[in-house]
This record gives structure tokens, sequence and C-alpha cells, in this order.
């Protein structure tokens, strides 16, 4: 299932960008700032797991600490060292939220995510390691493919991302210009798909 991302989701998809960008993940921070850019195309692929024993029926609340950093996966779609649109402010930056805790409530497993514009500019995508090859990142692709009045969806994919690129590939993008040393140190590749009418 495919939902919008919300504040109680951010330890997942830290997680997951943890693993699938280790050499630059973006931070809680910029994740905030996203979700106040996109909220309504900041999306996440779920799938809900069986409920899990608490110790007491109350809500309980989290806070955003600290995660570890895990893997060496190489991510899918917009790669290590991303640019992001630029925002000074941000809102609910260190936040404290509620999270319902009651128990045999089911719970969700976040398995990936996908930001976009409303111009179909893909911002980010990465799907769990683990969880890869199993058609999570098409969906989320899909999904931005299928939104209204979208003119054109596009990317910027590392050049030496075979794995991005043969994605996008297969699901009908083709690469139509370059930006030297995008990423700084490599030209990035920008990938576009445009609907047929």
């Amino acid at each position: 299932m495919i939902r919008r991302f919300s504040l109680s989701d951010l330890e997942s998809i830290l997680q997951i960008e943890n693993q699938s960008f280790p050499k630059s993940p973006y931070d809680r921070t910029t994740f905030l700032n996203l979700h106040y850019l996109y909220p309504e195309t900041f999306l996440v692929h779920v799938n809900p797991s069986p409920p899990q024993p608490e110790a007491s029926g109350s809500p309980s609340t989290r806070d955003f600490g600290g995660l570890s950093r895990a893997a060496q996966a190489e991510g899918l779609g917009v790669d290590s060292e991303r640019r992001l649109p630029s925002r000074s402010e941000g809102r609910g930056l260190g936040a404290v939220e509620r999270v319902n805790t009651i128990p045999g409530q089911k719970e969700e497993q976040i398995l990936g995510y996908v930001i976009f514009s409303q111009d179909g500019h893909i911002i980010s995508i990465a799907v769990l390691p683990q969880r890869r090859r199993k058609g999570i990142g098409t969906q989320l692709l899909r999904r931005v493919m299928k939104t209204p009045r979208i003119e054109k969806v596009w990317a910027e994919v590392r050049r030496s991302n075979q794995g991005a690129q043969a994605f996008y590939s297969k699901m009908g993008f083709q690469i139509t210009d370059r930006v030297p040393n995008y990423y700084g140190n490599e030209d990035a590749l920008i990938v576009q798909w445009i609907p047929t009418t």
C-alpha cells in the first residue's frame, strides 16, 4: 500500500536512507523540510505487519533520537551527494510526536519512499535493501507517473549508477541531458519520462 508520509514514519525513513545512501544520507532535518515543502507528494510504501505486544495500552511519546548508520547498499534513484531544493525555514524541527501504541493495533513496516515535486521532479526514491527487486520501487515510480497534470517526470542519476539507469530505462525513461560535476566529482544524467496523450 502507498500512502502519504507522516511524522511517525521518520525513524523508518531514516533507516532506509542510511542503508540506501551511506555516503551522504539526508538527515532528519532535511526530511522534515521535505515534508513541509512536499506534504502531498512525499509518499511511503508500507506493508502491514502483525501486532506487537506493548507493556501498556496508553499512548507513548517517541522522540527523534539517534540512529545507527547501516549497510553499504547503493540506493535507487537520486544518488548519494544529492542536491536538494533549499529552504531556510523548517516546520517541526526537533519535534516530539505522539504515537499510538495501543496493544493489538496493526503496525506498518515502511519498505520504501518517494519524494517528488508537483511538476514531476523526483527528489529522492529509495527502497529497503532487503526488499529490493520485489516491485516496490516500480510501484512508487508508477504512482509518480500517474499523478494528474504532470507533464513529465525526471530525476538526476549519477553517471556511474548503472542500476538506477537500468531501472529508469525499464520504466520508459530516457536520458535527455547531462549535468557536468553535479555530484562534485561526477556528472549527473537527467532521465525523463513524458506521458503519451
